[in-house]
């Protein structure tokens, strides 16, 4: 890269980026999943993107260590769960809703810092937290109702593993390469998906000319791009700064299933879409800002 990734400007420049690929992803996904099981479109997925991302730093892999290995085989079994979490919730549920309800975890990672670190959170990033907390609360009782169905809880328990796949993250790709964290995490991803494509389905190969198409996409862009980067781009930051970026999600991806999904998305959904995304502001801004 030209620049030094402990710029934090540019970091977070970047991990934005990384973080809007992965966005797209949740349009993609509901359209595979007409075609292809869950872990059985996970490990089609993950096996593509882990096949380029070994023969374009195949020289980086020389020489692994142990511990290079065995971290990033943790970023890829917390990342695989992240993956399967939302696939079965976006099999359930809206990609809009899944999207929304996942980002959840915007507010989450600060006191998980604190429980493990001893790291009180500010005072913006607690204002931040509640304000998110309540467009999730509003996202899923936009009908009127507020129904926990299967699909929020899958969404809602997502959201748990990715709050702490951000601080894992953070705290592995401060210790080692983080490029090859990334190759060794998306190949984890993908033997974890052929695994339980195995034992709880019955794999395919079979799909329309359409369907690979997005396949690849969620292969080379959201994956190689999307998932292998990501700990390259968050050594330059802070856990805390990296979660107010997963409000990115919930934005393009709901925008992306209302338009070509035709998902509705009901006024009190969009207070809730506006307070999620407000939180990501909020936590950047002085306490007398907040006052």
């Amino acid at each position: 890269m030209a620049f030094d990734i402990r710029n934090r400007r540019h970091a977070e420049g970047l991990l934005a980026a990384v973080i809007f690929a992965r966005s797209t992803s949740f349009l993609l996904v509901k359209h595979c999943l007409t075609a292809f099981g869950v872990f059985n479109l996970l490990a089609v997925r993950f096996s593509i993107a882990a096949l380029l991302l070994i023969l374009i730093f195949r020289r980086r892999l020389a020489g692994l260590s142990l511990k290079t290995l065995g971290r990033g085989a943790v970023l890829g079994l917390v990342f695989f769960a992240v993956m399967a979490g939302e696939t079965i919730a976006l099999s359930k549920t809206s990609s809009s809703t899944t999207a929304l309800v996942e980002s959840s975890a915007i507010m989450l990672v600060p006191f998980l810092v604190w429980l493990f670190f001893r790291r009180r959170p500010t005072k913006a990033n607690v204002a931040a937290a509640i304000v998110a907390f309540t467009g999730v609360a509003f996202t899923i009782g936009q009908t009127g109702h507020f129904v926990l169905t299967s699909g929020i809880l899958w969404c809602l328990g997502t959201a748990v593993v990715y709050a702490l796949s951000v601080i894992v993250t953070d705290r592995l790709s401060k210790q080692d390469d983080p490029i090859t964290l990334g190759v060794i995490q998306v190949a984890v991803m993908a033997l974890g998906s052929v695994i339980c494509a195995f034992i709880f389905e019955h794999p395919t190969l079979s799909a329309s000319p359409g369907i690979y198409g997005n396949v690849l996409y969620l292969a080379v862009v959201c994956s190689v791009f999307g998932f292998a980067i990501q700990p390259y781009a968050q050594s330059g930051t802070t856990p805390e700064r990296a979660s107010l970026f997963l409000s990115i999600t919930p934005a393009s991806a709901t925008v992306l299933g209302v338009v070509f999904l035709h998902e509705t998305l009901t006024s009190l959904g969009a207070v809730g879409v506006a307070l999620i995304l407000s939180s990501f502001f909020l936590a950047n801004r002085p306490l007398r800002l907040l006052k």
